[in-house]
């Protein structure tokens, strides 16, 4: 199983409840295309002064669960606009966001 970790930071204009619309929408048409396990919930970031050691404002987290890198590699490029598929969700996403990190791993 691959695990995409999305850290981000949003617009002042965007709100959260908006930005988890958003997130729930891609992930019920990633899920329905078999691309995506599934989503996790939608997090804020525990900023903590000696363990936290990323130095960044990024404040909301979320993990999206992928069956093996085939799919993780399809999602990533429905999110770079090489595919169509669930492309208006991603700029609706892409458009919420002020920064960003995504860190990527298996388990």
């Amino acid at each position: 199983m691959l695990q995409l970790l999305s850290a981000v930071k949003l617009k002042s204009s965007v709100s959260e409840t908006r930005f988890a619309e958003a997130i729930q929408k891609l992930g019920a048409s990633l899920t329905q295309q078999q691309l995506l396990t599934s989503t996790g919930p939608i997090d804020k970031r525990y900023p903590h002064l000696v363990i936290d050691t990323g130095q960044t404002d990024l404040q909301t987290f979320f993990v999206m669960s992928f069956e093996n890198g085939a799919r993780l590699e399809k999602k990533a490029a429905h999110m770079t606009g090489s595919e169509n598929l669930s492309a208006d969700i991603h700029r609706q996403i892409w458009g919420q966001l002020d920064r960003y990190r995504f860190t990527c791993w298996e388990d």
